[in-house]
This record gives C-alpha cells, sequence and structure tokens, in this order.
C-alpha cells in the first residue's frame, strides 16, 4: 500500500471522537497563547527582518559592487524567511490595505509582477518610486516577488551599471521601505489603537461585531492552520510538480529565481506545526487524532529533509521527483486530517465558505 493511501485511509478511519464542550474561557486562552506566543513574536520578526533589508538596500544603493550584492540577497533572504513564518495569519490588521498582497502577490497567474514592471521599468518615472505613489500601486510591482526579480533576475547585473541602472537601485530602495513601512504598521495594528486587533481577539465586545464570541477568533486560527497547509498542497507543490515528470513546470515554483521555494515550504511546515502545538493541541480530546496530527507533521518534515535539491530542479529529477511526490503526499494527509478532523473535535463550526474568509 501506497504513503499517500495509507495516509488517506487512516485519515478516514481515524473515530473523531465526541466533541470537547469548550467554554468562552478555553477559546480565549487559545486566542491569548496564539497572539503572545505565535503571532506577535513574528511580526516583530518581521518588522526586524524588513528593517534590516531597507537598511541593506540603502547601503547597496550608495555603493553597487558585485561584492555588495550579496549582503543585499542575504537580507532579502531574512525578509522572506520572516514573512513565511507568519504568511499563513491572513486575517487581522496584514489584511487591512491589502498588506498581504502588497508584500508578496503570489501565485500570479498571469504573470502581472513581470508585465508591470517591465512597463514601469521602461516609463523610469521617479515618482512612481515614491512612497506615496508606489504604496497606492498595483500589487505586482511593490513586493517580495517584484524584489526577487531585481537583485535575483536574469537582470540583476543591471544594478551595477547601465543606462537604468541608477533607477533599478531606486526601485529597490522603494520596495524594501514600502515593506518596512507595512511591516512596522501591522505589527503596531496589533498592539496599538483603539481598540487594537489583540484586544478585538481577547474582547469580542470591544470588536465592533467582528467577534461575538471568543469561539469566532478561535474560528480565524483554525483557518490560519489549515490554509497554510492548503497553501502548501494546492499551490507551492502542485503547481510546479503538474500532473507528470514530463508536467513539471519548475518556474512556476513560488521562489524559483532565488532557488529557495522548498525552503518557504519548511518555513510554512514549522509555522503551522507550531501554532497547532501551542494552540489546539493541548484541548484535542482525541488524543489520538492529536497523535496522528503530530505523525502526519512528522513525516512531512521527513520527506522534506529527503528533497536534495532546489524544489525547481527536484520535479524534473527522475532520483528527486518521489521525493516531491512523496512530500505532496503528506501535505496532503495533513490538509486531511486538519479539515476533516480536527473543527469538529473542538466544536468549530467550519461552514460553506468559512475557509475563504466569506
Amino acid at each position: 500500500m501506497s504513503r499517500l493511501m495509507f495516509s488517506v485511509l487512516a485519515a478516514g478511519l481515524l473515530a473523531s471522537g465526541p466533541a470537547m464542550a469548550l467554554d468562552d474561557a478555553t477559546y480565549g486562552k487559545m486566542n491569548r497563547t496564539a497572539i503572545e506566543q505565535h503571532i506577535l513574536p513574528r511580526y516583530d520578526a518581521l518588522t526586524g527582518a524588513t528593517a534590516k533589508l531597507d537598511g541593506q538596500a540603502k547601503a547597496f544603493c550608495a555603493a553597487p559592487t558585485p561584492a555588495g550584492l550579496a549582503p543585499l540577497r542575504n537580507a532579502y533572504n531574512g525578509a522572506v524567511d520572516a514573512w513565511q513564518d507568519i504568511q499563513h495569519v491572513t486575517f487581522g490588521p496584514v489584511d487591512l490595505f491589502f498588506r498581504s498582497q502588497r508584500i508578496a502577490f503570489w501565485p500570479d497567474a498571469r504573470n502581472s509582477i513581470s508585465k508591470q514592471m517591465a512597463e514601469l521599468l521602461a516609463k523610469q518615472d521617479a515618482d512612481a518610486l515614491s512612497p506615496e505613489h508606489l504604496g497606492r500601486s498595483s500589487v505586482a510591482v511593490q513586493g517580495l516577488p517584484a524584489l526577487e526579480r531585481l537583485i535575483f533576475g536574469k537582470d540583476a547585473d543591471k544594478l551595477l551599471s547601465g543606462d537604468d541602472a541608477a533607477f533599478r537601485c531606486r526601485y529597490v530602495q522603494a520596495i524594501s521601505a514600502n515593506l518596512a513601512t507595512m511591516a512596522a504598521e501591522t505589527g503596531k495594528d496589533w498592539r496599538e489603537g483603539a481598540p487594537s486587533f489583540q484586544t478585538k481577539m481577547l474582547e469580542p465586545a470591544k470588536s465592533d461585531g467582528l467577534y461575538h464570541e471568543p469561539k469566532d477568533a478561535t474560528l480565524d486560527l483554525f483557518k490560519s492552520l489549515y490554509t497554510g497547509v492548503e497553501l502548501i498542497a494546492d499551490h507551492k507543490l502542485a503547481r510546479p510538480l503538474g500532473g507528470s515528470i514530463d508536467q513539471a513546470r519548475p518556474h512556476l515554483a513560488e521562489a524559483w529565481r532565488s532557488q529557495r521555494s522548498m525552503r518557504n515550504i519548511v518555513i510554512n511546515l514549522k509555522a503551522a506545526q507550531d501554532l497547532y502545538t501551542k494552540v489546539f493541541s493541548p484541548v484535542v480530546p482525541d488524543r489520538d487524532l492529536d497523535d496522528a496530527i503530530a505523525d502526519t507533521f512528522r513525516r512531512a518534515f521527513e520527506a522534506a529533509q529527503g528533497i536534495s535539491e532546489p524544489l525547481e530542479q527536484a520535479v524534473e529529477d527522475k532520483a528527486q521527483r518521489g521525493k516531491v511526490e512523496a512530500l505532496a503526499t503528506q501535505i496532503l494527509a495533513l490538509k486531511t486530517l486538519l479539515l476533516q478532523k480536527l473543527p469538529g473535535n473542538i466544536e468549530l463550526q467550519v461552514g460553506f465558505n468559512a475557509l475563504d474568509g466569506d
């Protein structure tokens, strides 16, 4: 029996057990734990990493050299690491002003980023790079994927010399500054305001109808957990894998230019595991279910560790593709367990359209 068949069968046979009648205090404790131990530390890390990226962009563009490109790329990787670690939290301040899409617009089914960046670079309109203008521009031209093209793409050497080198460097700085601003504002909105978003989650009466009871906020946490895993399964793996090795599409991987698509997936998995372990695991009444979820996370990490090449190469490599498929198998099993078994076990109602945020 294949691992896929075994994992899906196990998910189907696993008894859900009776739902635990959780009270408001328990849901409230889950929400507080998520905020204090999972969400806020990650937004702090994102704020710090994007501030470092902003500083490195300024330093590089003050004196562009081939040697200076490496620290800039390292700072970019640090910012992406921090974003991938909190990307799954799609509710709250990051949803204001399209911040999430502006930070990282992906997947880009119509290649809008490359098309709109080409137009911006061709016009070389300095006003387009002002903080006021860039922040209101299309999400396609102002986030991490756009920055990846500038510093890792085939034209990255144009940052060093050429007619448009100065404009490209200004563009790098504009994106980096915009990212730092959005990260700082998102973190601030969680802590400050009348009320702050953490207050809205912890005191539903102050949420202006966003949450009616603590359980409503816990549902947002579950949706973050599930959709983070779903994004890996349905997009970050399925898109580059294609239907077969002959149909592999490596350029549909999330970060093929910087060859960090697998790194993103591992960070996403660790973040999901952390959210589950700290917030949900302690209250799951069906300990067999809890063990199954923990074991599936473990199997997923084992599968990821077995892939020795960048995802962009592995999907076309006969020796590595099976390992990517094994990872996809485990992520699918995890997705199935989370959606079909977890909500009912802790009395969360996941109705039609709930996972779309409607």
